[in-house]
């Protein structure tokens, strides 16, 4: 079984209330951890909303590694 590992991008959203309502969304996808690590510090610039949304954040990367069947 091989790996691919996936780049994801760190959404906070407005949840109505006041409330940071987390979500990611896949960005691109590599063969090598390395490769998806270097694109995440390249590419990574987290910020904050401005006010009245300044508990809530976007532009952060993370990446994450997916299993692969080689079937």
């Amino acid at each position: 079984m091989n790996n691919i590992y996936v780049v994801f991008e760190d959404i906070d959203e407005d949840g109505g209330f006041g409330d940071a309502i987390p979500t990611k969304e896949a960005v691109v996808a590599f063969y090598t951890k390395s490769k998806a690590d270097k694109y995440v510090l390249e590419n990574s610039h987290e910020e904050v909303y401005d006010v009245p949304y300044d508990e809530l954040k976007r532009g952060g990367m993370h990446v994450e590694t997916v299993p692969v069947n080689d079937d």
